[in-house]
């Protein structure tokens, strides 16, 4: 078993600056400092066999797609607010598109969040993730997928007819 006190010891300072870096916010950094630890509990399984530069390397990743997840919330979130402000409300599908994204696996969104919001190529997201292009293709298709299964689940439940 994973010897949680050395493992904090070993890499909270390190990610904690990281978060801080991200952030820009000691409370936002200490909060995403908590939550990964939270995720390392969960997962510590994973965790165990992997040789210590892997195990660093989980950390600041977790910390750091759970950092983007939060921008990009607010940033749904600031849209929706003002376009309440000039009185636009939005459609409840801008709410359930974000919600089946929540749904998808870590990696699969990170990939779609990627490909459509930082407008980057297989290539460049295999370099950035890791991963062999080939995998980057085939989780984007199978994220595509998911989602348009969950949105047509959506149109079934509310008697829309598809296009």
């Amino acid at each position: 078993m994973l010897d949680l006190d050395a493992f904090v010891n070993l890499h909270e300072r390190a990610l904690f600056n990281f978060a801080l870096h991200i952030t820009r916010s000691e409370d936002e950094a200490e909060d995403l400092v908590q939550e990964t630890w939270l995720k390392c509990l969960v997962h510590q399984q994973t965790l165990e066999p992997m040789p210590e530069a892997k195990q660093r390397s989980w950390l600041f990743t977790v910390l750091k797609n759970r950092w983007l997840d939060i921008c990009r919330h607010r940033k749904l979130e600031a849209m929706v607010s003002s376009q309440s402000e000039q009185g636009y409300t939005p459609p409840a599908s801008v709410y359930q598109l974000d919600a089946h994204l929540d749904k998808l696996p870590d990696l699969e969104r990170e990939i779609l969040r990627q490909k459509f919001w930082l407008d980057r190529n297989s290539r460049e997201i295999a370099e950035d993730l890791g991963i062999p292009e080939g995998t980057v293709r085939w989780r984007l298709k199978c994220a595509m997928d998911k989602m348009r299964t969950y949105i047509e689940g959506d149109k079934r439940r509310n008697n829309v007819h598809p296009d």
